[in-house]
């Protein structure tokens, strides 16, 4: 594989990324969101397989959609979604023949994959319809997670030394997460001075800082399940990123982070209402 595969395939990618989150409709977003998510998902569920575990994809993914539904659509809960998610799937395996003794991991599996993909995923939605400022916070999110993620792996790369999470992540380098922090609070400075200045300049840095660890947490977290599982990389979709599980992990995590600091900053600190109907 050419050594720049990384960055040619980022190159291509950019231009539709860019219109579909500033420029097209919100169903157009919406819907690309959930193709990957879908696809994050059944590399999730895949990895439980590996582990020897069934597990009810199809089922998995229609109910994550449908939580994603409700992310979009008001006649549709949330709550709906989840509680769905924690009956259906269960009850879905009473009505196999396998062996009992996987029943209680391969249940809670399914439904971890699912609710973790699902509200996570939404939550990027409603970043982007909550607020007048919606496109700019999901660029804003966009840029500094995966500029820092590209800081970090550049840094730690040509300087790391002192290992980060050996037993998760050998890669990982405390000097790769410090320059992933600067990449990520210089990324948000520049984002403000840009095309959003109405992020305060303070709480941008900040933000950038945050969200750099936060994505390093959700890195981390799939890198285990991944290590858990004895497999580099959730899959091969993405020429140079891995799986869409590798490449939206960190921007699942984080998506929720962002949205509660936005709402924060609104509310002057005052108050937590998050997604209420």
């Amino acid at each position: 594989m050419n050594k720049y595969t990384r960055e040619l395939t980022t190159l291509a990618a950019a231009p539709a990324a860019i219109w579909i989150v500033g420029w097209a409709h919100a169903y157009v977003f919406d819907a690309a969101l959930a193709l990957i998510a879908a696809l994050a998902l059944y590399e999730f569920l895949t990895l439980g397989e590996r582990k020897g575990f069934h597990l009810p994809k199809t089922l998995c993914i229609v109910v994550m959609l449908f939580i994603l539904a409700a992310f979009v659509l008001e006649p549709i809960s949330v709550e709906m979604g989840v509680f769905l998610t924690l009956l259906i799937l269960p009850a879905s395996y009473v009505f196999t023949s396998r062996e009992l003794d996987e029943a209680l991991p391969s249940s809670g599996i399914a439904v971890m994959a699912t609710l973790y993909v699902g509200m996570l995923a939404g939550s990027l939605i409603r970043l982007r319809q909550d607020f007048a400022e919606g496109p700019h916070l999901v660029f804003f999110l966009l840029l500094v997670v995966w500029l820092g993620d590209s800081g970090a792996y550049y840094v730690g790369k040509n300087f790391g030394k002192r290992r980060l999470s050996p037993r998760i992540s050998p890669n990982k380098s405390v000097e790769g997460l410090i320059g992933g922090i600067i990449t990520a609070i210089v990324a948000a400075i520049v984002i403000h001075s840009t095309f959003f200045p109405k992020f305060p300049l303070v709480h941008a840095a900040i933000a950038g800082a945050v969200l750099a660890l936060a994505g390093v947490v959700g890195d981390l977290a799939e890198s285990m399940w991944k290590r858990s599982a004895a497999v580099k990389d959730s899959s091969s979709l993405i020429p140079g990123h891995g799986g869409f599980l590798d490449r939206f992990d960190s921007i699942f995590f984080t998506a929720p982070v962002l949205y509660v600091y936005w709402v924060l900053i609104q509310n002057g600190f005052s108050s937590l209402r998050i997604m209420s109907a």
